[in-house]
């Protein structure tokens, strides 16, 4: 017999049609941050004869090991914390909570809130992407990495919303609540 992966009366449960497979499409958005990342990004030539492969992971770490230690905090923040955070709240929410729970309005609250953040570091990559391109002595040629680290973020931004909309609607229909379900 399969393990009962969520409980009665939440959003999973009462799932309809493609709404039963968000679970599925949380597990997909995490599987495409994991690989971007881990995927390389970019390789940076410098003077055409130096060139490094990088991945998120490892950018990070470089920062790390050369004393940038706010920049390495504010790339591993955005793009492995809040992340993850959102995939997990929104997991929770949706898989776990009783939509009658006040926690379920709170979730939705931090999740929307984190969802806000959510192309943040995308937009770092690019402007790094940038900088290095600008730069006369160095290229950069883009890599897989850096499309599935968005692909992820767009996968996440698409599940937190419809969750956030099947609970709204849940609310609304069970007459808790006059919140707008968009």
């Amino acid at each position: 017999m399969l393990p009962r992966l969520s409980t009665p009366n939440s959003l999973a449960a009462a799932s309809r049609g493609l709404d039963r497979f968000l679970g599925l499409f949380i597990a997909a958005a995490a599987l495409a941050l994991l690989a971007g990342w881990l995927l390389p990004v970019m390789t940076v030539r410098t003077l055409l004869v130096f060139y490094d492969e990088v991945s998120i992971l490892t950018g990070a770490f470089r920062l790390l090991q050369s004393g940038d230690y706010l920049l390495f905090l504010v790339i591993v923040l955005f793009t492995v914390v809040l992340p993850v955070g959102k995939l997990v709240l929104a997991y929770l929410a949706w898989s776990r909570l009783d939509v009658a729970d006040p926690r379920v309005q709170r979730t939705l609250g931090w999740i929307e809130t984190l969802g806000r953040w959510s192309m943040l570091d995308v937009f770092v990559l690019a402007i790094l992407v940038v900088v290095i391109k600008l730069s006369l002595v160095s290229d950069v040629e883009i890599h897989a990495g850096l499309y599935v680290f968005v692909l992820a973020v767009i996968l996440s931004m698409i599940a937190v919303r419809r969750i956030a909309k099947l609970a709204h609607q849940r609310l609304t229909d069970d007459g808790r609540s006059t919140a707008p379900a968009d």
